[in-house]
């Protein structure tokens, strides 16, 4: 009876070596695991240490300040442009009801005059 007794003790302690032993397998692989996640880490760290800084937000603001003038500068001269095209619109269709300014009259002979002695330069 003592000899069995003895023997489930062993048993048992020995199931429990087992267990720890299966623990202490898991906790190694875990801590291998932890282990390489935090060189993964460091390297990650090192990596964005030498990567250029991120524009601060001083800086966004000021390209928004940018892009907003540009917009602001394009729509002006669509706008601008818009009213030559309209002028000039406008003055052609006088040419055509024969009713030109003296101004632009003037201004389309010097420009027959420059083509006519670009044409004799040639």
């Amino acid at each position: 009876r003592v000899v069995a007794a003895l023997q489930a003790d062993v048993a048992r302690l020995e199931g429990q070596l087992e267990e720890l032993a299966r623990r202490h397998e898991k906790t190694s692989a875990e801590v291998f695991q932890i282990t390489e996640l935090s060189k993964e880490v460091f390297s990650l760290k090192e990596a964005l240490k030498d990567q250029p800084a991120a524009p601060g937000l001083s800086e966004v603001e000021a390209l928004r300040g940018q892009v907003k003038a540009l917009q602001e500068q394009r729509e002006q001269a669509a706008r601008d442009h818009s009213a030559v095209v309209a002028l000039y619109r406008s003055h052609l269709l006088y040419a055509i009801q024969g009713q030109m300014d003296e101004d632009v009259q003037q201004i389309l002979s010097q420009i027959l005059q420059m083509q006519r002695l670009q044409a004799q330069g040639r």
